[in-house]
């Protein structure tokens, strides 16, 4: 009798078939996995909903009273986990980060943006993504954003990054929005998805 999954292995490759070909349960399967993996991708919202002072090279999602916003169920895939400004993914592929730092009204002029550093692939691999560089205002809030693409894998040790921590990069003290839900122009967050690719070829 079918059933539903109760588990989802990374992507594979699905075989093609002739008109006259039958397929093995094993192989129509893997096509009702690659299927939920991409209907239920992992994906993370990490917020900070309180302000905070940080200076230059502080890890931003420490304080703040950071909260998460994630899948709900959890995708069978497993759920992108947050600890201490660390996102780490529990699927192989390609992701998406995008980034968002507001910076509140300053008393006197400074430069900053937000960086995201990858780890656990080998060195080639590790990358540090970062927003734009933004002159903070005596007189309004600021925000610095930015997104980007990204090969990662489970586990550390491998080719490709499993987890990414954000810091801060400033030429001064700066006061750091964050504020409670929903998202705004004062809201400081870095949301993670997974888009349902491999990281190779068919």
């Amino acid at each position: 009798m079918p059933h539903n999954p109760t588990s989802i292995t990374a992507w594979s490759t699905a075989q093609q078939f002739n008109s006259t070909e039958a397929a093995t349960s094993a192989q129509y399967n893997q096509l009702v996995n690659n299927l939920s993996l991409m209907y239920a991708r992992p994906y993370i919202t990490l917020v900070n909903t309180a302000g905070q002072t940080l200076a230059n090279n502080a890890a931003i999602f420490t304080g703040g009273s950071p909260t998460t916003m994630t899948n709900s169920p959890a995708s069978l895939a497993g759920s992108i986990t947050y600890a201490s400004n660390v996102l780490t993914v529990p699927v192989t592929g390609l992701y998406r980060v995008t980034m968002n730092l507001s910076v509140a009204s300053q008393a006197s002029a400074g430069v900053y943006q937000m960086g995201a550093t990858f780890s656990g692939g080998t060195s080639a691999n590790n990358h540090v993504f970062l927003t734009p560089r933004t002159t903070t205002s005596t007189t309004i809030n600021t925000s610095s954003v930015g997104s980007f693409l990204v090969q990662m894998q489970t586990g550390s040790g491998g080719t490709y990054p499993n987890a990414c921590y954000f810091t801060l990069f400033t030429t001064a003290n700066v006061t750091v929005n964050g504020a409670s839900l929903p998202l705004s122009n004062l809201s400081t967050f870095v949301q993670l998805e997974y888009l349902g690719a491999s990281n190779g070829s068919i």
